[in-house]
C-alpha cells in the first residue's frame, strides 16, 4: 500500500466515523455492547445467580487520529517481533477519556497481529502498566459455517482467541502499548476490513490474600438471623442438595470494614449459629469493576487456614431485605460463609479476607483497519495423515504460525497437546500454543499454533507433529 493509498484511506475513515451520539440506547442491557462477536470469546465469569443488570449508556466515537508518525515511532521505539509483517493503519477512537489506536496490523484469514496503543487524553493518567482489556476485548468475526440447532434455529458457530502482550509504558504521555495475536476458529474467518473493539477497560488492580479482618472473635453472641426460604438461596459454594434444613441466615447489616477499605464491600453480619459460625460478606450488585467476591478464611493459633464448610449467596434489596427469585430489583448481594469451629476457641483465630479491587471504565471503542490481500503468503494443504489415534487433514501456514484441521477416534481431543514444529532447510522451528476447539459429538478439532518470529511460508519443507514428518505440498 502506497502512503498516498494511506492518506486517502485515512480521510475515507475520519469521514465515516463522525461524532455520533447514541443516546437512545438508555435501558438496554450490557451484553448488547459486545453482540457484535458472533462466538465464543473468553466471556465475564458469573456466578449462577447472578442476573444481568440494565444500564444506561452513551456511545461517542471520534473520528481524531492519533498524532502522524505513530508507526513510524512504534517500529523504531519498540521494534516489535511481527513489526516486518504489519502495515500501517493509525487510525484511533476515543471514549471516556481514553483514546485506543490500532497502529499497524496484518490479517491471515482467520489470524491477525495487530499493534495497538491505550492513551489517557483526560489529563488524569488513569492508565498504568497493569492497564488491561480482559473480558472487553473483541474481533468481529464473518463465520462460513452456521449449524441448526433446534427447530427454527440457526446459529453462527465462531470463537476466538489471542494472545496479549503489553510492550511499552510511556508514564509522560500515560499511554501503553500492546501487541494481540489473534486466532479465530478455522470456519471463522476475521472480518475484512478487521475490526476490533472494547466495551471495558480495566485500570489497575489491588490484591489481597488472607489480610486480617479488623473483628474479634471472642465472646460472639448468637447472631440476629433472619428466616429464608429454598428461593431466597440464589447459589453459592458446597451448598447441600437437601436445602430444607436452610432456614435461617443472618440478618443484613453494615458490621465491619474489609481490609481494601471500598465502601462498596463490607460485613453485613457475624454471629454464631446452632452452634457454627456465621459471616456475612455484603457488596453493591452487579457492578462490572470495585471488590471482587471475597473469600473467607479462619486462621488458626498455629498458622493453620481453615475455610467454610459451605457458602449461601442471596440478594437484597435498598432496604437490605432478602429477595426471592421472583424478584429482580437487586441492590445489593450477600455471601454467607459457615464454619465448623469450637466457639471455646475463637478466641485465639483470625478471620482473613482474600479478593482483589479492581478499578476501570466502561464505553465503547471500536475500529476498523483496511488491510492488504495477503492469501499468496499462505500455503494451504490437504493430508491424510495420522497421529497417534488424530487424522490431520487440513493444514494451513502463514507467516504467523500453523492451523491445523481433522478429527480423532476416542474419548479425548489430544491433538492440543502434541509438539509441533517446522521443518526448513536452515533448521527446526518449534510452534507454541495448541489452542483452538474440537467438537466432541463430531469428533472433529480445529487447532493453531503460533511462531515466535514471523514466518517465511516458502522456506518450510515439512511439518513435525510428535515426531511424525508430513510433507509440505
Amino acid at each position: 500500500m502506497s502512503a498516498f493509498d494511506r492518506d486517502e484511506q485515512k480521510i475515507h475513515d475520519a469521514l465515516s466515523r463522525i461524532t455520533v451520539e447514541a443516546s437512545g440506547l438508555a435501558g438496554q442491557v450490557r451484553n448488547r455492547l459486545n453482540e457484535e462477536i458472533p462466538g465464543s470469546a473468553p466471556r465475564r465469569v458469573r456466578r449462577p445467580w447472578v442476573v444481568a443488570a440494565a444500564i444506561a449508556a452513551v456511545l461517542v466515537v471520534s473520528a481524531a487520529a492519533a498524532a502522524a508518525g505513530s508507526f513510524d515511532w512504534l517500529m523504531a521505539k519498540i521494534n516489535p517481533s511481527f513489526g516486518e509483517i504489519v502495515e500501517p493503519v493509525e487510525v484511533s477512537c476515543e471514549d471516556q477519556g481514553i483514546r485506543m489506536e490500532v497502529i499497524g496490523a496484518q490479517r491471515y484469514d482467520n489470524r491477525a497481529i495487530v499493534y495497538l496503543s491505550l492513551q489517557d487524553i483526560s489529563g488524569q493518567n488513569r492508565l498504568t502498566e497493569l492497564t488491561d482489556f480482559r473480558d472487553g476485548f473483541s474481533v468481529t468475526m464473518n463465520p462460513r459455517t452456521r449449524e441448526t440447532t433446534g427447530p427454527g434455529e440457526d446459529v453462527a458457530v465462531a470463537g476466538v482467541s489471542w494472545k496479549q502482550k503489553l510492550l511499552y509504558f510511556n508514564q509522560d504521555t500515560n499511554t501503553a502499548y500492546y501487541e494481540f495475536n489473534i486466532a479465530a476458529d478455522p470456519d471463522s474467518p476475521l472480518s475484512d476490513p478487521l475490526e476490533l473493539g472494547s466495551f471495558l477497560i480495566y485500570f489497575s488492580a489491588r490484591d489481597y490474600k488472607n489480610e486480617p479482618v479488623s473483628v474479634s472473635l471472642s465472646d460472639l453472641d448468637e447472631a440476629e438471623i433472619t428466616p429464608i426460604g429454598e428461593d431466597q438461596i440464589w447459589g453459592g459454594m458446597n451448598v447441600p442438595d437437601d436445602r430444607s434444613g436452610l432456614t435461617e441466615a443472618l440478618a443484613p447489616g453494615h458490621y465491619a470494614s474489609l481490609p481494601p477499605g471500598e465502601d462498596d464491600q463490607w460485613v453485613s453480619n457475624i454471629g454464631m449459629v446452632n452452634g457454627k459460625l456465621h459471616v456475612q460478606i455484603g457488596q453493591v450488585f452487579s457492578q462490572e469493576f470495585g471488590s471482587s467476591d471475597a473469600t473467607l478464611s479462619l486462621k488458626a493459633p498455629d498458622g493453620e487456614f481453615i475455610y467454610c464448610d459451605y457458602e449461601l449467596a442471596f440478594l437484597g434489596d435498598g432496604k437490605q431485605r432478602l429477595l426471592d427469585k421472583r424478584i429482580s430489583d437487586a441492590v445489593y448481594k450477600y455471601e454467607e460463609s459457615v464454619f465448623s469451629v469450637n466457639p471455646a476457641e475463637l478466641d485465639g483465630y483470625t478471620l482473613c479476607f482474600s479478593g482483589s479491587f479492581r478499578s476501570g471504565v466502561e464505553g465503547r471503542w471500536k475500529v476498523a483497519a483496511n488491510l492488504s490481500d495477503t492469501s499468496r503468503q499462505m500455503r494451504i494443504w490437504t493430508n491424510d495423515i495420522a497421529v497417534d489415534g488424530h487424522l490431520f487433514g487440513y493444514l494451513t501456514l502463514s507467516p504467523l504460525g500453523l492451523e491445523v484441521r481433522g478429527s480423532y477416534k476416542g474419548e479425548r481431543c489430544r491433538a492440543s497437546e502434541m509438539s509441533l514444529a517446522l521443518e526448513t532447510a536452515d533448521g527446526v522451528i518449534p510452534l507454541e500454543g495448541g489452542g483452538g476447539e474440537h467438537d466432541s459429538k463430531k469428533q472433529t478439532f480445529g487447532l493453531h499454533w503460533y511462531t515466535k518470529t514471523p514466518l517465511d511460508v516458502a522456506e518450510v519443507t515439512a511439518v513435525i507433529i510428535n515426531g511424525t514428518r508430513i510433507p509440505v505440498e
